[in-house]
C-alpha cells in the first residue's frame, strides 16, 4: 500500500508534527510520501520545535527505508530554500506533475 501525506500550510505547528508522526506511524505498514507545497516547505528546515514549545519530532521513529520526504520544487525555490539547512536528508524536489502522478498512484491520501 502507497500512502500520500501532504502538508500545504502551517509548517511550525503541532498540526505539521501530528501529520509527520502519522507518516512516521504508517511508515511502518506501507510506503508513505510526505509531502510539503506551499507554506509547508519551511517543515523542512531546521527549525527549533522546542523554541515554540513542542516537542522535538526529529529523533521519532520512522522507518526509513518506507518514507519518502517530497517539497513542490517551486513552492521550494521561490522560498530561497535551496541554501537553507534541512533536517530531512534526502528529500526530493519534485515539479508538480512528478507530484501529481504520485498522487495518482497512492491508495490513501491525508491533507494538513
Amino acid at each position: 500500500m502507497e500512502i500520500a501525506v501532504i502538508l500545504k500550510s502551517d509548517p511550525f505547528s503541532w498540526k505539521a508534527i501530528q501529520a509527520y508522526k502519522i507518516a512516521a506511524a504508517l511508515s511502518f505498514k506501507a510506503k508513505v510520501y510526505f509531502i510539503a507545497i506551499k507554506e509547508g516547505v519551511y517543515f523542512f528546515t531546521d527549525w527549533n520545535p522546542e523554541a515554540l514549545g513542542y516537542e522535538n519530532f526529529k529523533g521519532y521513529e520512522i522507518n526509513l527505508p518506507n518514507a519518502v520526504f517530497i517539497a513542490d520544487k517551486d513552492d521550494f525555490e521561490v522560498r530561497g530554500l535551496n541554501k537553507t539547512p534541512l533536517w530531512v536528508k534526502d528529500l526530493r524536489l519534485l515539479p508538480e506533475e512528478e507530484i501529481a502522478k504520485i498522487l495518482e498512484k497512492t491508495q490513501k491520501v491525508g491533507v494538513w
